[in-house]
């Protein structure tokens, strides 16, 4: 296992300020557990930023690692799109971050576990 790969729904949780969602990263982080998110997760939070977040926002995303993208990654997310795209509804972003978790061996955390069917998927649970 290398680490924990944070759906972008965790790391929001964590800059609204959810409590119970910091106190479980802190203490990750005390275990010195690798944790990362994908370029998608720092594409969805800074889409949705206000001005005013973007010092606290920076500053929370520089304590996760981000995993690269590449061809390995890409082709297992096609993968994932052509057997869940019409299924599941699964978008381009999940499959991202999907296929990031299995090819960089890491377990998957996101409070939206029906975004993810894929069986191949190591979950990390946290509570919200």
């Amino acid at each position: 296992m290398r680490g924990i790969l944070f759906d972008t729904d965790i790391l929001i949780e964590a800059l609204r300020g959810n409590e119970r969602v910091n106190r479980a990263l802190i203490e990750l982080a005390q275990k010195e557990t690798l944790m990362a998110c994908t370029p998608v997760t720092f594409a969805e939070i800074y889409r949705g930023m206000r001005s005013h977040e973007k010092e606290r926002t920076a500053l929370t995303l520089s304590a996760f690692t981000c995993v690269t993208i590449d061809q390995s990654v890409g082709k297992k997310a096609g993968e994932y799109l052509r057997s869940y795209g019409k299924t599941h509804g699964l978008e381009i972003a999940d499959a991202l971050i999907a296929a990031s978790a299995v090819v960089h061996r890491m377990q998957l955390c996101t409070f939206n576990w029906k975004h993810y069917p894929m069986g191949e998927l190591l979950k990390y649970r946290m509570e919200r």
